[in-house]
């Protein structure tokens, strides 16, 4: 994506569709914390953008380290997501199962659109690139979006 909070579209929906099983915290935080390094060579200009976090292992190893964080946080994070009206489990489980998916469905994502991505690392190649148009992409991303505001919404209001 071009611009990184298009992942939360997709993430913000199954977390809404699983609130009870994936944490939604850990599935929006992963869903963007892959692109710290493509942000920051953004700006600093390095090369590849993507590098090596773009990778279905990094993104294994980066989902697991902030479900370490997330988890030391679970009391704090539940006054939060209490306030937000949010029912929410802080399990192990379910902050490790929000946490892969939020760092898998960035890395598929994005393996679509950019060639200096290497999804399968160590394999050199990206099977996924080009099998969709960016434009079809980023419309289920902006789609996605608005079934789970509603979801939100509904819960949140108590609407059934």
């Amino acid at each position: 994506m071009p611009f990184t909070p298009f992942h939360l579209g997709p993430a913000f929906l199954l977390g809404e569709l699983f609130e009870k099983k994936v944490n939604l915290f850990s599935i929006l935080l992963a869903s963007i914390i892959v692109d710290v390094r493509a942000t920051y060579c953004l700006f600093a200009g390095c090369r590849p953008l993507h590098g090596p976090f773009h990778t279905f292992l990094s993104a294994t190893v980066i989902a697991f380290l902030l479900s370490w964080l997330l988890f030391s946080q679970r009391q704090w994070l539940q006054k939060v997501t209490d306030k937000l009206r949010i029912e929410q489990t802080y399990s192990s489980l379910s902050i490790i199962i929000g946490s892969l998916i939020g760092t898998w469905s960035h890395v598929l994502l994005d393996s679509f659109l950019y060639t200096d991505i290497r999804p399968l690392w160590p394999l050199i190649a990206n099977p996924l690139i080009g099998l969709t148009e960016s434009g079809t992409l980023y419309l289920l991303c902006l789609l996605s979006f608005l079934p789970a505001t509603g979801i939100y919404c509904c819960r949140y209001w108590k609407i059934t």
